[in-house]
């Protein structure tokens, strides 16, 4: 049964998408439509007759032209009151109509006198280029735009244009890289749906996965496909202050983990770390996590990281919204239910490597295709500060060190409450071989994470030199994947592809199964204390098995519907909520003091703090974590403090007994 649907998967896969055939190089860059004579409301919107012109965009304001006092083109920014000087124009700017139009270009249409031309500036690479040209010439007295579309006019024509990315080389040799990886990962889930006799073997893999394993798993079920390109757009768009946070991980996450949260999983022996929220609070806490923490991987998690790299594989390369989340979705769902961990676990190492290997390859095709000499890519770098790695102002809007130092200490407080870590910690044999696990991860993910950067400032010189190949329609998080769609060899797209498949893919097997985990262990067999482990086993597959399919139905009805913005009102009162949480186990692991009252308390007054400080507060979205989390320990001890309740034991739930204990 498994291999005659197998069959048909692979051969209606190539069916739907053989048409998509090779695609022709090109070089347009708009779709127009013509509308006639503009209307008065339309002309009342005219830009005035003479003087420079001013766009702004990412609440930067952008000056382009040369009036009687002398000013050049210039970017200024209100925040920290900075003005820095803009490449010098083609033209006087003063004679055209400016509109921005996608993420970073802003059109010029000229108004002195009839023209076709579009000259555009490239905000990211402070580069001019025309981009295309009109249907018909011209003189604008005037342009409006929104998103990606923008309307031109002039007093007896209007025209309108709609940004869309170069046709690529991806075709039938991509397919066939995206479909023997699909043939792989299937392969392993039937191959270890053999091994998986118990709740413990399926769940936890018997304790037999080696440490370098484990711990590659772990680092693949972090890099979900948005993260590995968010890297190369942040250091293409802007800089390496992101890549600060490695330090911060070091400093404060990773003795953190090695030296607590690794002999606590192992020495109390919890099968899910809501088991200790009821060890220490009782079980209304253990509940309170568990909803947490499923909600938040099947809607943070599941849905839209199926989603959000579907959107960009179908606008890069063509391949439809639908098929890349159906692969993804019914592929890891598929294995995941079969094979359990261990399928996960070997699967995300396997998947690491393509990711690994993905990523190199084409920050080594990058770095061969720069056209420019290394003096004047070092001058270039530093002149334009893209290697800027700490900003120690308190520009509380941006990612300054005190921004991202609170959150990376916030997200690593919280690492004990996420199930994926509980299950990589407890599925190897020994507290040693755990710690092995972490030391792994990190020596994994930071050289990568290196890279990535590194590839996005390289894209961000070969763009430089090259600034026609970028579209409106492009986003700066697309720039490695369409680099690869763009530039790389038949069959070398789709290995590309397939690591953002397959990065998604571990990303959502490990979330789908660490929720059936949670499932069964903090609902079923909690409530259900008498059920024979084999029905445990059945029950954890069907389990996933729904997990896995409404996780990828939803994915596909986002992808057919407006409820994006439904869609974002979950996940912020979702991330409302994490913080709490992450307070209540750090006021568990390092207070004697607190109570369960305390913690219900701290945790009702974070979440107001954060709903008040997302409506009123003008911050960094990373600050909103560090400031619930902080609240919810402050609060709850205080309120702990003002109402003690009667003593719990805590033989061994704290860290200050935590090491009397060994491991059983």
């Amino acid at each position: 049964m498994i291999k005659s649907f197998f069959k048909k998967t692979v051969f209606t896969y190539f069916l739907f998408n053989f048409s998509a055939g090779i695609f022709a190089s090109g070089t347009e860059y708009f779709k127009f439509t013509i509308d006639g004579v503009p209307s008065a409301e339309l002309l009342s919107r005219a830009a005035p007759a003479a003087g420079e012109v001013r766009i702004e965009m990412h609440k930067m304001l952008y000056v382009f032209g040369t009036d009687e006092s002398g000013t050049e083109s210039f970017r200024h920014n209100p925040v920290r009151d900075e003005q820095i000087a803009l490449a010098v124009a083609p033209e006087n700017m003063c004679n055209f109509v400016a509109v921005p139009c996608g993420d970073a270009h802003i059109l010029f249409f000229n108004r002195s006198a009839p023209d076709r031309r579009i000259l555009a500036y490239h905000l990211i690479t402070d580069r001019w280029v025309e981009i295309g040209q009109l249907p018909e010439a011209l003189q604008a007295v005037g342009a409006v735009s929104s998103g990606t579309v923008f309307t031109v006019f002039s007093k007896t024509l209007v025209i309108s244009g709609t940004a869309i990315l170069t046709p690529t080389k991806y075709g039938i040799y991509d397919h066939a890289v995206v479909a023997i990886l699909a043939v792989a990962l299937i392969g392993f889930g039937v191959f270890f749906s053999r091994r998986e006799k118990s709740s413990a073997e399926y769940f936890r893999a018997g304790q037999r996965i080696p440490w370098w394993a484990a711990g590659m798993s772990l680092f693949a079920n972090g890099a979900s496909a948005i993260s590995l390109m968010a890297m190369p757009g942040k250091a293409f768009a802007e800089n390496w202050v992101y890549f600060s946070m490695v330090f911060y991980i070091l400093i404060i996450q990773l003795p953190l983990t090695l030296l607590v949260y690794v002999p606590l999983a192992r020495r109390l022996n919890i099968v899910t770390a809501n088991e200790y929220l009821e060890k220490r609070f009782g079980l209304s806490t253990r509940m309170l996590g568990c909803f947490i923490y499923s909600l938040n991987q099947m809607l943070a998690r599941v849905a839209s990281i199926l989603l959000l790299p579907a959107i960009a594989i179908s606008a890069i390369f063509g391949l439809s919204m639908e098929y890349s989340i159906l692969i993804m979705g019914v592929v890891a769902t598929i294995y995941v239910t079969l094979g359990g961990l261990e399928a996960v676990v070997w699967t995300d190492v396997l998947q690491a490597v393509v990711m690994l290997a993905a990523v190199l390859v084409c920050a080594l095709w990058v770095l061969f295709s720069l056209d420019i000499l290394p003096a004047e890519a070092v001058y270039t770098i530093q002149e334009m500060n893209k290697l800027k790695m700490f900003d120690f102002s308190f520009d509380w809007t941006a990612p300054v060190v005190v921004i991202l130092f609170s959150n990376t200490v916030a997200v690593g407080m919280g690492m004990i409450g996420d199930q994926s870590f509980i299950q990589r910690v407890q599925c190897t044999p020994t507290e040693k071989d755990a710690r092995k696990t972490i030391i792994t991860q990190l020596a994994v993910a930071i050289p990568l994470n290196a890279v990535l950067f590194a590839m996005g400032t390289l894209l961000f010189l070969f763009y430089r030199n090259n600034p026609a190949d970028l579209s409106p329609a492009l986003k700066a998080d697309g720039i490695y994947p369409f680099f690869a769609a763009q530039h790389l060899p038949p069959g070398m797209a789709g290995f590309v592809v397939a690591a953002l498949l397959a990065a998604t893919m571990s990303t959502v097997s490990g979330a789908v199964n660490s929720v059936a985990n949670i499932g069964m262990e903090d609902i079923y067999r909690r409530f259900f204390k008498n059920t024979s482990d084999h029905r445990c086993v059945i029950i954890g597959k069907i389990l996933t098995l729904i997990l896995g399919v409404s996780g990828t139905f939803t994915a596909l009805i986002l992808a057919r519907s407006n409820m994006l913005s439904i869609w974002d009102l979950a996940l912020m009162i979702t991330g409302i909520v994490i913080a709490p949480v992450t307070g209540i186990f750090f006021l568990g692991i390092f207070t004697k003091r607190t109570n369960r009252f305390g913690v219900w308390m701290g945790t009702i007054i974070a979440v107001l703090v954060n709903i008040y400080a997302k409506l009123f507060w003008e911050v960094h979205s990373l600050a909103f974590l560090p400031i619930g989390v902080f609240v919810t320990i402050f609060a709850g001890y205080f309120a702990s403090i003002l109402r003690p309740s009667t003593s719990r034991s805590l033989d061994r739930l704290t860290a200050f007994a935590l090491f009397k204990a060994k491991e059983h």
